[in-house]
């Protein structure tokens, strides 16, 4: 790869470290039938491909459903869980882990409702 390719907005700008990927924004999407949940992320530059779990938590702090996922390839992942089946309504929340090896650098914590709105926000 040449060195004079662009990877970042600003080449003046510091390159981040190579294992410090951040959640920027996020959109949670319940499908309207319930059966599962999309869960979008905006990412910060990386020069090293990031690791992340996903796991969709019920209030309990069960985990029903998980998603590791290693070497991550876009700046814009949106995978998709299935959900067990429960009534309209139940609360439920996407967790996004993203890691370091073992180490959890950023946990961003989006409640949502299956069957409800989609949520999005920026990640501060």
């Amino acid at each position: 790869m040449p060195d004079d390719l662009p990877l970042y907005d600003n080449a003046n700008e510091a390159l981040p470290p190579p294992d410090d990927v951040r959640v920027t924004d996020y959109r949670v999407m319940p499908w309207p039938d319930g059966t599962r949940v999309t869960v979008e992320m905006g990412l910060t530059p990386f020069r090293v491909f990031p690791a992340m779990d996903i796991s969709i938590v019920n209030t309990d702090g069960d985990v029903l459903r998980t998603l590791s996922c290693v070497g991550a390839l876009e700046r814009r992942p949106a995978p998709t869980l299935h959900l067990p089946t429960l009534p309209a309504g139940t609360q439920l929340a996407a967790v996004i882990e993203m890691l370091a090896g073992e180490d959890i650098r950023q946990r961003v914590i989006v409640p949502f409702t299956v069957g409800g709105p989609i949520l999005k926000a920026t990640v501060s």
